[in-house]
């Protein structure tokens, strides 16, 4: 290996480590700045308990699992306030901040959560 081969990958692993930093830091940044909605503004059936903090979610969703709606962004201590079928498009009107739920709702009514994990973005839906 000649001096030349080793100052072009001295050059190169740098070039990817400034990349891979920049391209982190934009992300946590977009992160960080994600609108967050007023727990106010957002209108919940009876029975349905308002979440400490919310934000918009990133996209639509379809029901990718046979899943329950829930009182509350947890599986344990909650009602079951309805059930959604695969394939059902789901109204997301907020995302639960700092967890993985999403609050949907009918007619712009919040009437539960469902975990995001048994749901699919829209546009990567497989039916």
């Amino acid at each position: 290996m000649n001096l030349r081969s080793i100052s072009y990958w001295i050059r190169f692993g740098a070039v990817t480590i400034v990349s891979a930093a920049a391209t982190a830091a934009l992300l946590n940044i977009a992160a960080a700045f994600a609108a967050d909605i007023s727990a106010d503004s957002l209108k919940l059936a009876a029975g349905v308990t308002k979440a400490p903090g919310y934000e918009t979610p990133d996209t639509q969703y379809i029901v990718a699992n046979p899943t329950s709606i829930y009182s509350d962004h947890s599986f344990y201590g909650t009602k079951v306030t309805g059930e959604l079928k695969r394939g059902d498009r789901v109204e997301a009107l907020a995302k639960v901040k700092g967890w993985d739920w999403v609050l949907v709702g009918k007619g712009g009514t919040g009437v539960g959560y469902v975990a995001t994990s048994m749901l699919s973005p829209a546009d990567k839906y497989i039916p």
